[in-house]
């Protein structure tokens, strides 16, 4: 069974590569392209994991995890938060939120970041 995967990204481009990394590994993707496709779509799709990009248009990923925090039907889902923003600051609140890991965009390759996601996977959902 392929892992489900919410990928909540603005960045057009950054998205379809992503997705398509994300494919070739077998995982079944939804993308949005702002927070708040990403709350209207978890209202039918229940992902294994949802990956957030803190800005974004109209909902912040950050309020989308608060909302995914606040849902009993979502509250333990795995949340990556993915960002360009790497200041101490905005990694606490990341985590005070509840987000299971933080990736900053720019230290990595969609590949290392697909890396990184099925570790995640792997140790969270034995």
């Amino acid at each position: 069974m392929a892992y489900k995967i919410l990928l909540a990204e603005d960045d057009i481009q950054l998205v379809e590569m992503y997705k398509r990394k994300f494919q070739l590994e077998g995982f079944e993707v939804q993308i949005t392209e702002d927070g708040q496709q990403a709350l209207d779509l978890l209202e039918t799709f229940t992902p294994d994991i949802a990956i957030l990009d803190i800005m974004m248009p109209k909902v912040t990923g950050l309020e989308v995890l608060k909302e995914i925090r606040n849902n009993p039907n979502t509250k333990d889902m795995l949340v990556v938060m993915l960002t360009n923003l790497g200041n101490e600051t905005t990694s606490e609140e990341i985590y005070k939120l509840g987000a299971t890991e933080c990736i900053v965009k720019a230290d990595m390759t969609p590949l290392e970041v697909s890396n990184k996601i099925k570790e995640i996977l792997k140790t969270y959902k034995k």
